[in-house]
């Protein structure tokens, strides 16, 4: 298994070039990055879960422009470029992860958000492709008061059913993550939702901390099985149980011995990304935290 960290461990004024040499004098090998726009929200998109959503970003430091970052408006010389400063370092880039998809759900039921919600789906394909990344994160859908839980999968398996030549052709997966949407509550019914799209380049991407409230990470892991394209560490308080509970390796209640046990009986081999915030001081040390934690992770089981 290979080791990346999420760009959000990083304070939000380092740029990545910066963010990758501070991974890999770590022991990192990778690091995915997050799309964002630099452009206000559509009014349409505003409803009464944006608050919430931003409060999100704020708290995972997605909030504030990165320098030099990967926003939906870099051209493709910018894209080539961000991906060089991070070959420099020495890293590679795992993935491409983002917030707007929360913000324009594949599953809305107006038809403006779901066409930024596509256009958004083909510039982070096109970016992996750029960055020679051959995996996406795509929340697939959000259950809502307006959106029931049929709308949320028949809208959003159309959307990604229309994506899945463009990602054939790019080479690069759209590896579907279990986040807290009210979607997707069963590890059978997420093999059922990939397994219906029919397409090896279709996945999950499996954060086994997100499934903590309502699961056990190994056994979700046993039946994703080789539909797995990557997986977010993080860690889970279950005494705090609600999203601040989410915290570093080891300070919460994910069992990672049996998350071990069961990673190697599926023989996956393949990135296993910190997803993790900074310090409110001394941030380099939360990186250098993530990376001793891992490797004691990965000693156990």
């Amino acid at each position: 298994m290979k080791r990346g960290i999420f760009e959000g461990a990083f304070p939000p004024a380092l740029e990545p070039g910066r963010c990758a040499q501070q991974a890999q004098g770590a022991g990192f090998q990778g690091i995915e990055l997050s799309l964002r726009s630099l452009d206000p929200l559509l009014s349409e998109a505003r409803n009464e879960l944006t608050e919430g959503i931003l409060s999100i970003e704020r708290g995972i430091g997605l909030a504030e422009p990165r320098p030099g970052g990967l926003y939906l408006s870099s051209s493709d010389a910018e894209v080539s470029a961000l991906r060089r400063r991070i070959a420099d370092a020495g890293l590679e880039v795992t993935s491409v992860s983002t917030m707007l998809l929360f913000h324009y759900p594949l599953s809305s039921p107006i038809p403006a958000v779901r066409r930024q919600a596509v256009l958004i789906l083909r510039r982070m394909l096109e970016a992996a492709a750029l960055l020679g990344a051959d995996a996406i994160l795509v929340p697939p859908a959000m259950v809502t008061p307006d959106v029931s839980y049929r709308e949320a999968w028949q809208r959003s398996e159309e959307a990604l059913a229309e994506m899945v030549p463009s990602a054939a052709e790019l080479g690069v997966a759209m590896a579907i993550e279990n986040v807290w949407n009210r979607f997707l509550l069963s590890p059978l019914e997420f093999c059922d939702y990939i397994d219906r799209l029919a397409s090896p380049y279709v996945g999950a991407y499996f954060d086994v901390a997100n499934v903590l409230r309502f699961g056990y990470p190994d056994q979700w892991i046993e039946v994703l099985g080789p539909r797995l394209k990557r997986v977010h560490f993080k860690d889970y308080r279950l005494d705090v149980d609600d999203l601040r509970g989410f915290t570093h390796l080891l300070h919460g209640d994910v069992p990672w011995p049996r998350v071990m046990r069961a990673l190697r009986r599926i023989g996956y081999d393949g990135w296993v990304v910190a997803e993790v915030t900074p310090y409110r001081y001394c941030s380099e040390q939360a990186v250098a935290d993530s990376a001793a934690a891992l490797q004691a992770i990965f000693a156990l089981g």
